[in-house]
């Protein structure tokens, strides 16, 4: 029985490796760059070149690389034919890249589960340009084409309890397990014709990894988890936008469930917690609307407009959020930003499609900055002693001490909270905290209080010099009395 179970066992396996030859060799006649460009270019009517596809004889197990791939802007069946067998034009390129690696194994496939170890672009390139128009050079990508529509209009009519565009879990025919998939070291250059505007993300990793995804048991399995590093910068001044330039870097980390448990839709929920180890900003408009805001400029003058500038800072505990994200709705929460001159707690909301912002931010400034807004507290307070014609009757420094206590935390700082409203681009900002009267309610206040101690300094002195004068004048009174 042991011997025939050897001989069976050892047929299964014999029969598996065989498979796996065949697979394997099939693959290397079947796919070939000539037909893999051929078929690239009728589907996507761009011009496409690839310098080599590599296929072992084991590749069903170890996988597919593509390396040195190319594909320009749209093409008309005319240019296709022109430029067949030609290199893709350095400045025709939509999308480059060194690499392309695609690694699965076959066994689970019997289980009715896909499971792939990798799917990642190495180095690619992605120019998208925006035309002065408003059209953008992959919007022809977006068109479905013809059959596609007829297909998806007989679907409809056969499925009319379907809801248009709806994807479900119950759409996927089998378990899918991802090792990982992504970009590693991309670029995207993006140029906006209407603006005259250029973006770019550089040293770009984005990765999807430990993909689990059960459609018959999503409440286990639904889960993907989410790393990115890149550079993100602005390419000249920004036109119009909530920020004038930038060169900010990220790390981010998290989780997504990608379909919604109740509804089974594909409805993603995303939770990250990003970070910014370095980078620097100019001309935020949230900063713009704080350094603005008329009341603290009355108090304190304009000791605030620093935020106007340029915001650098380096460090991997120096700019952080927690971030969540579905149904459009971003919720930021444990925000931290240090800078030179201030650090930042911030969270709250924003709408992606309205750019409606909802967010609390309190901002400490840093001890040298304390310094330089006492000194224009001080120049605020001798202006309204002037004006209020006290200035002999004060001490500015006791008033500069009364005006800075409110702007004081218990750690001796100055401390401010701020409701932000409005849109990204056009922030509202609303002091909170704290509660500002007027400089020349506390100029008032304190020379009122000096007047009292100069009055009663003032009797006691009188009291006195008429006390002496009463002890002079006492033998003089005593002599007239004895007469």
């Amino acid at each position: 029985m042991a011997k025939k179970l050897v001989k069976i066992f050892g047929g299964v396996i014999a029969a598996v490796i065989l498979l796996v030859i065949i697979a394997s060799v099939a693959l290397i006649f079947i796919i070939n760059k000539q037909m893999v460009e051929n078929r690239m270019e009728k589907a996507l009517s761009r011009h496409v070149y690839i310098e080599k596809i590599s296929v072992g004889l084991f590749s069903i197990v170890s996988g597919i690389e593509v390396k040195n791939v190319a594909i320009s802007n749209f093409k008309t069946d005319k240019q296709l034919a022109i430029l067949k067998g030609k290199p893709v034009s350095p400045n025709d390129v939509f999308v480059s890249m060194k690499s392309l690696r695609l690694r699965f194994r076959l066994m689970p496939l019997i289980k009715k589960k896909l499971e792939i170890t990798e799917l990642v672009m190495y180095t690619p390139v992605v120019n998208v340009v925006k035309s002065r128009a408003g059209t953008f050079n992959f919007d022809d990508l977006l068109r479905p084409q013809k059959p596609a529509r007829e297909a998806h209009e007989k679907e409809k009519a056969v499925k009319p309890g379907k809801s248009e565009g709806a994807f479900t879990a119950d759409n996927l025919p089998v378990a899918v397990s991802v090792g990982e998939v992504g970009v590693k070291d991309g670029t995207v250059n993006y140029y906006d014709g209407k603006l005259d505007q250029r973006f770019r993300i550089y040293k770009l990793t984005a990765l999807a990894y430990d993909i689990r995804i059960d459609p018959k048991n999503l409440a286990h399995d639904d889960n993907v988890k989410l790393r990115l590093s890149t550079w993100v910068q602005s390419v000249g001044p920004v036109k119009t936008a909530s920020v004038k330039s930038f060169n900010i870097s990220f790390d981010a980390r998290g989780n997504a469930r990608p379909f919604d448990l109740t509804t089974r839709r594909l409805d993603p929920e995303i939770w990250i917690h990003a970070g910014s180890p370095e980078g620097w900003f100019t001309g935020l408009q949230i900063f713009n609307a704080i350094a603005a805001f008329p009341i603290m400029n009355k108090y304190i003058g304009d000791q605030l407009s620093f935020l106007k500038g340029k915001q650098e800072w380096k460090g991997s505990k120096t700019a952080y959020v927690d971030i969540w994200y579905k149904h459009g709705l971003v919720k930021l929460s444990n925000g931290n930003l240090n800078v030179k001159d201030a650090s930042l707690l911030f969270g709250g909301a924003v709408n992606t499609s309205t750019k409606a912002v909802d967010a609390d931010v309190e901002m400490e400034l840093s001890e040298s900055r304390n310094n330089t807004v006492r000194t224009g507290v001080r120049k605020q307070v001798e202006s309204g002693l002037k004006r209020l014609g006290v200035t002999k009757y004060a001490n500015p420094e006791k008033i500069v001490d009364a005006a800075m206590k409110p702007l004081l935390n218990k750690r001796g700082m100055i401390y401010m909270k701020y409701k932000v409203t409005g849109t990204t681009s056009k922030p509202d900002a609303r002091l909170v905290f704290p509660t500002l009267g007027s400089l020349d309610s506390v100029i008032r206040q304190a020379v009122g209080s000096a007047a009292i101690e100069a009055g009663k300094e003032a009797g006691k002195k009188a009291i006195q010099k008429g006390g002496r004068k009463l002890i002079k004048k006492l033998p003089k009174i005593k002599l007239k009395l004895f007469k």
